[in-house]
């Protein structure tokens, strides 16, 4: 699973580098410190979060991506074979209703 460490502001969760993330449809406590999405469950968008590409492993029938979000590494498993290069610049969109909000000790709060 990849977790990002940040903060809820303004209805979204604020990471570093000014990037945010969409927070799920629902009320959310004040004291979420990490957000955790599975690799399968972002997609390529043409709006979402901006990402970096690092590192990009076809297997057959997926692709593997691993990128960078702000300054924190995440994976990503795409259901079709993509093309992208190293370096290049993406859009991903997590799917809110699989996002997962932890608390600062660590309790899954949604």
């Amino acid at each position: 699973m990849n977790l990002f460490e940040g903060r809820v502001g303004e209805g979204q969760f604020h990471l570093d580098q000014g990037v945010m993330l969409p927070l799920p449809p629902c009320e959310t406590p004040a004291d979420v410190h990490t957000y955790g999405v599975r690799p399968e469950h972002l997609t390529i968008s043409e709006t979402g979060i901006p990402a970096t590409v690092l590192v990009v492993e076809p297997t057959g029938a997926e692709t593997h991506v691993v990128m960078l979000i702000g300054s924190q590494t995440a994976a990503m498993v795409l259901h079709d074979r993509v093309t992208l290069r190293l370096g290049e610049a993406i859009k991903v969109v997590p799917d809110l209703s699989k996002t997962h909000l932890f608390s600062s000790k660590g309790m899954r709060l949604n």
